[in-house]
C-alpha cells in the first residue's frame, strides 16, 4: 500500500537526513523537459517522448523523472 510504502520512506530519509518532497506528478509524462511544452502527441509510442515543438526526445521515463526532479527543487527554492 502507498501509504505505508509512503511511512517508510520518510523513516528511511530521516535516519539518512535526506528531506522527503512530495510533488503532484501530474503532467510530467508529457511536458517536454526543455521548452515546457505539455502535449499527449509528445507520447505517440508509450516508452519514447519526442517534443512536438522543439524536437527534444528521450527515454520517456528519464523525462518523466527529470520534470518530478524539477518540480521538487521548485519546492525547495532552488
Amino acid at each position: 500500500n502507498f501509504k505505508e510504502l509512503a511511512s517508510f520512506i520518510e523513516y528511511k530519509a530521516a535516519l539518512a537526513g535526506v528531506p522527503v518532497i512530495y510533488v503532484d506528478p501530474k503532467e510530467t509524462s508529457k511536458t517536454c523537459p526543455k521548452c515546457g511544452n505539455v502535449s499527449r502527441y509528445n507520447r505517440k509510442i508509450q516508452g519514447w517522448f519526442k517534443c512536438v515543438k522543439c524536437g527534444y526526445q528521450s527515454d520517456a521515463d528519464r523525462v518523466g523523472a527529470i520534470n518530478i526532479a524539477a518540480k521538487a527543487l521548485d519546492t525547495l527554492g532552488a
